[in-house]
């Protein structure tokens, strides 16, 4: 709900002719406070529709500003509206104030300070009409005796309002509250037996009176400052601007037109047909029109019938369903930067000169507030169009995976932030997926995101593990000389096997779900954001997938943890990728991030990539062999020899035995020499090559070296004239450092006729 306060005083509506109903609110809040003296009282009233409960009448006390001046009518967290609903008298003290203000951080303006508040409907038997609010600041003891007063002078206000609707007239809340003057002394016999419910009316009926009109014209002044504060874009100036400029000052619609290259552009506009905006938009203002004149002329001007227009425009193509209408200029900074359109119910309405001055001032708000509007919306059409542009036009598509991602910004009308997704292929076959999240929602979000994703994907191509893209990203972001830090995750998918290697930054670790609903993730210390530690390093873990797994990589805004906790939110999630992994990919994402808390907008943009692996391809999987050896353990290279020999003769490939055990053999040495860790191996075996990777914890990356002297020992070298072998025999090789260690590969094609006595050696 979102829960209006009312600003500086009001005064009765200017120009609105006083009905029975003003003369029976008048005359029973007058009592309460005489007899009660509360700091604010007030009269609610239903709405027209019946949804909400909008104050009628307010005492004019120096804090009746404070009044809430509309609530739900069913929600119970208001003290009125839980009157009006439950029928009993409510009692709020500093506790209750303090639960509405953390629900609706809105009213805290108007609980700011220490006070009783209580409320008692107003309804009789047969209709519910409202409620009666009062405040007491500082808070006081109040009695059961002044309760009951309460009580009774609310039921005879009920009483006396079901006669007038029995009499057929109208008791809903008028849009703008009637202020009256305060009692000017409490009564003596405060607490004296009240008259009987049935006591004739006019016994104690006092004319609502009323301070002058422009305690009115202060009231729309603030409220419709307090409003526009809370505008972000163009559509919300003029929607403010109609609720406060139409309706209240007997309009039926209104236009609001801004200046720019010597022309005049409709901004916004209610209750005008397409014909009547058209003949204003795009017009010189050069040209004789009303709409030019105002703004060239710097004057207000009226016209209460469409003779008075014409005579003053006999060449202008006039609305035929012109009405009295009123163009009045938009000032902002001192200049006049458009026009206001402001028509009339029916012909030959006149504004009054007080109207006028308090329209101006109204509108001078209004045209500040277009300006900083319309900066706003530009520079939100920038980064959009800036973070679309970065963003991957499509996902990757090959046959053992199916992909798809969501983006949602935090709210309409929010600025764009960081957040990113990709797909990548790497060099190696596998398949990269990444997402981050930059800190803020800015331009400049959107720029340092579109640097990470360029060096990730760079980085990644360059054939680097999860950690190690981290890690060179984590330092390019620190010479960024940027404020701004952010989360990424690398899961690199070896569609092969179904392993993924998986590294994070401060970002959520990736969900996984087999085809039973089970839920796994990586087991990985997550490390510091990127740009926090420009030394930091990063760890990277596996995570096995299987044919039908779904994996669900997601930035923190999916998962509302600001609402239910990060425990309770992780938790959600992956209760609904549980219950729905076997879906068609489109209706999870729609799912996951349709299961947001409902009715509340997003406080942060939310993005999501899913994966589901659907398994290598029968002509193109693999066949995948691995072993260890403990570091050190330089005898473990005879147990590779012989691993190799008998893996190549179930894989039927002896007649590479002996090139594949040299290269191999080489690099694993040179690993146990100079990593000092323990060295794994794994070989895949494809249709047309058969791939080596050896893996060790020394972050260097290894150098072939032709000529090595001994006074020119050469660190950064795995044993160069090793290497030189592997250069010579293989077919491709490289080194993909991960984190702190990193992988040496190499691939040898497999003949397509290989020679027949080859397996028979």
């Amino acid at each position: 709900m979102n829960e209006k306060l009312i600003a500086p005083l009001t005064g009765k509506f200017a120009g609105r002719p006083q009905t029975p109903l003003d003369h029976r609110l008048a005359s029973a809040l007058r009592r309460l406070h005489s007899r009660l003296r509360p700091s604010a009282c007030s009269v609610y009233l239903l709405t027209e529709d019946g949804r909400e409960l909008a104050a009628a009448m307010i005492v004019a006390t120096p804090l009746s500003f404070t009044m809430i001046a509309r609530a739900a009518a069913d929600d119970l967290h208001f003290p009125a509206s839980r009157a009006f609903q439950t029928g009993e008298l409510v009692l709020f003290e500093r506790a209750d104030l303090q639960n509405l203000a953390r629900r609706f951080p809105a009213v805290l303006a108007a609980t700011a300070y220490p006070m009783l508040i209580a409320a008692v409907p107003v309804r009789t038997a047969r209709h519910r009409f409202g409620a009666v609010g009062l405040r007491w600041a500082p808070p006081r003891e109040v009695s059961r005796q002044e309760l009951e007063y309460l009580r009774t002078v609310a039921d005879e206000l009920a009483c006396e309002v079901e006669r007038l609707v029995e009499q057929g007239v109208s008791v809903e809340a008028p849009f703008v509250p009637l202020f009256i003057p305060e009692s000017s002394a409490p009564s003596h016999d405060a607490l004296q037996p009240v008259p009987a419910p049935d006591a004739a009316p006019h016994q104690r009926e006092e004319p609502p009176g009323g301070p002058p009109a422009e305690i009115t014209h202060l009231y729309r002044l603030q409220k419709l400052t307090s409003d526009l504060s809370a505008a972000v874009g163009t559509r919300d100036v003029v929607g403010t601007a109609q609720t406060h400029l139409v309706r209240p000052f007997g309009g039926r619609g209104l236009m609001l037109c801004l200046a720019q290259n010597e022309r005049l552009h409709v901004v916004g506009a209610a209750g005008f047909s397409r014909e009547a905006i058209h003949r204003v938009e795009g017009t010189l203002l050069a040209r004789h029109a009303p709409e030019t004149d105002t703004v060239t002329g710097v004057e207000i001007q009226f016209f209460s019938t469409l003779e008075e227009v014409r005579q003053a425009y006999p060449n202008f193509d006039h609305d035929p369903e012109y009405q009295a209408r009123a163009y009045m200029p938009l000032i902002s900074n001192g200049r006049v930067v458009g026009c206001c359109v402001l028509e009339f119910a029916e012909s030959g309405r006149v504004l009054a000169a007080d109207e006028r001055a308090i329209l101006m001032l109204m509108l001078e708000q209004v045209g500040q507030s277009l300006e900083r509007a319309r900066s706003c919306d530009v520079e939100q059409a920038l980064t959009q169009t800036m973070q679309r542009s970065l963003l991957p036009r499509s996902l990757l598509h090959q046959s053992e995976v199916v992909t798809t991602a969501r983006y949602l910004p935090a709210t309409e009308g929010a600025e764009v932030g960081g957040d990113w997704y990709d797909t990548l292929a790497l060099p190696d076959g596998r398949i990269g997926l990444v997402i981050g999240d930059v800190e803020g929602h800015s331009l400049g979000a959107v720029g340092l995101m579109g640097q990470l994703r360029s060096a990730v994907r760079a980085y990644a191509a360059e054939g680097h593990e999860p950690a190690s893209v981290l890690e060179r990203s984590n330092r390019l972001l620190a010479e960024l000389d940027t404020d701004l830090y952010a989360t990424c995750c690398c899961m690199w998918l070896d569609v092969a096997t179904g392993i993924a290697s998986v590294a994070t930054a401060g970002h959520p670790v990736p969900l996984i779900s087999d085809v039973q609903g089970r839920i796994t993730s990586a087991r990985l210390p997550v490390g510091p954001p990127l740009g926090i530690d420009a030394g930091a390093h990063y760890q990277q873990e596996e995570i096995q997938m299987y044919q039908g797994s779904v994996a669900a990589l997601f930035t923190d805004g999916l998962l509302d943890a600001r609402r239910l906790g990060a425990d309770a939110a992780a938790e959600r999630l992956a209760r609904v990728l549980a219950e729905y992994c076997g879906e068609n990919l489109e209706v999870l994402a729609d799912r996951l991030v349709g299961d947001r808390l409902p009715r509340l907008a997003p406080v942060d943009d939310a993005a999501l990539l899913l994966l589901r692996y659907e398994g290598a391809q029968p002509e193109s999987r693999p066949q995948v062999a691995r072993t260890s050896i403990p570091r050190h353990d330089l005898q473990g290279v005879a147990r590779i020899r012989r691993f190799i020999a008998g893996l190549f003769a179930e894989w039927r490939l002896l007649y590479l035995r002996d090139d594949v055990e040299l290269m191999t053999c080489e690099v694993v040495t040179n690993a146990l020499i100079h990593a000092h860790s323990e060295v794994d191996l794994r070989l895949r075996q494809y249709p047309d090559r058969v791939r080596v990777e050896v893996r060790d914890s020394d972050p260097y990356p290894p150098v072939p070296t032709a000529v090595l002297s001994l006074d020119q020992a050469n660190q950064e070298a795995e044993s160069g004239r090793g290497l030189l072998i592997v250069d010579a025999l293989a077919t491709a090789w490289g080194s993909s450092p991960s984190g702190r260690g990193k992988t040496t590969w190499f691939e040898i094609r497999v003949p397509e006729n290989p020679d027949p006595l080859g397996d028979r050696r």
